[in-house]
């Protein structure tokens, strides 16, 4: 009998232990199911059209691979991708499009998912005014468009570059005629010149002079000289002569002593005087026969230096004058042009 009681009790522990056991299972799987629930999620893809999930314990990166839905190189979401969605959550793609940026001539492309002009440069990380972007920052830009900043910089340099001496005549009643003589020689100074440069895309537009600095002073040239020259015709002296009592503009052609020029004269002029450089055609009534002149062009290009009124012509009227040269080809060079006549005292 104590043997079947023994028995009897054994098989209602087992009993027990079943049904606790039982009892647990049936906890767990609730609880299982209740920690399942599936959560909706919206997905709203760029210009698509949103589309409604339903999706269990998955974050956002795995959400987005059970629709078959790739992220390319640029494109953003509003949440986090290692982020566990939640029921009546939003993911939100933001896709990237290519745009194209130059700055200083140098193009480069880059995806974004900006519009804005603005944001695409602040997206990128470049920094510009609004003066010097093209389209306008506050302009929206499409795929493949190109926004281009003009790159103006300036920068400071310092060049040195040299003082040019002047030269200083004077006059000297002791020398002999026509004598020149150097008492002091002429150096050229320095100085540092001081510029702010700017640049436009990278080539120069513009320099400013901001600053000078001189490091040596020129030194005058001073020059001594006769205050007369002695008058030989067709002398060219070594500077213009201060014995004069006026100076006056003329008219001045040229002629040499050839057939063409001078008829059945050729090579005798009409006071006897034999032709010669100096020896000058002139209107007798405006110009005396005999007259000292020394003769330079007014543009500074010629100086015939000193010469004799010994010829005339029948064109050479009124402020006209014809000065011999040797050779037609002198002629020719010279032309026609204004000369001033310093008539001498």
């Amino acid at each position: 009998m104590f043997t079947r009681l023994m028995r009897k009790l054994n098989l209602s522990a087992k009993n027990c232990v079943a049904a606790a056991i039982s009892s647990a299972l049936v906890v767990t799987t609730c609880c299982s199911f209740a920690y399942a629930t599936p959560s909706t999620v919206t997905i709203c893809d760029s210009n698509s059209t949103p589309i409604t999930v339903k999706t269990s314990g998955a974050n956002v990166e795995k959400v987005l691979a059970r629709q078959g839905i790739v992220l390319n190189d640029g494109d953003k979401t509003n949440v986090a991708l290692n982020e566990t969605v939640a029921n009546n959550s939003v993911i939100q793609i933001y896709r990237a499009m290519p745009v194209k940026i130059t700055v200083s001539g140098i193009t480069n492309e880059y995806r974004t998912t900006k519009k804005l002009v603005a944001d695409i440069l602040a997206d990128v990380g470049i920094v510009a005014s609004e003066d010097d972007v093209t389209p306008r920052m506050t302009d929206v830009v499409e795929s493949g468009d190109e926004i281009v900043v003009s790159s103006d910089d300036s920068q400071i340099v310092t060049v040195s570059e040299s003082i040019p001496f002047n030269t200083v005549e004077v006059e000297n009643t002791y020398l002999a005629p026509g004598q020149r003589v150097i008492t002091q020689y002429g150096t050229n100074g320095e100085k540092e010149i001081t510029y702010k440069i700017y640049y436009s895309d990278g080539a120069e537009v513009y320099r400013e002079r901001i600053g000078e600095t001189v490091l040596a002073e020129a030194q005058d040239e001073v020059v001594e000289y006769s205050p007369q020259e002695e008058f030989e015709v067709g002398k060219i002296p070594a500077s213009r002569p201060t014995n004069y009592s006026r100076v006056e503009t003329f008219t001045a052609t040229a002629y040499d002593s050839s057939v063409e020029d001078n008829g059945p004269w050729a090579g005798v002029t009409s006071t006897g005087m034999p032709m010669g450089y100096g020896v000058i055609a002139v209107d007798p009534k405006v110009i005396p026969y005999g007259t000292k002149m020394y003769i330079e062009s007014v543009d500074g290009k010629y100086v015939y230096g000193y010469a004799i009124a010994g010829d005339c012509g029948g064109a050479i009227k009124g402020n006209r004058v014809d000065l011999f040269y040797w050779s037609k080809a002198q002629c020719n060079e010279f032309g026609r042009r204004a000369v001033n006549i310093y008539f001498l005292d």
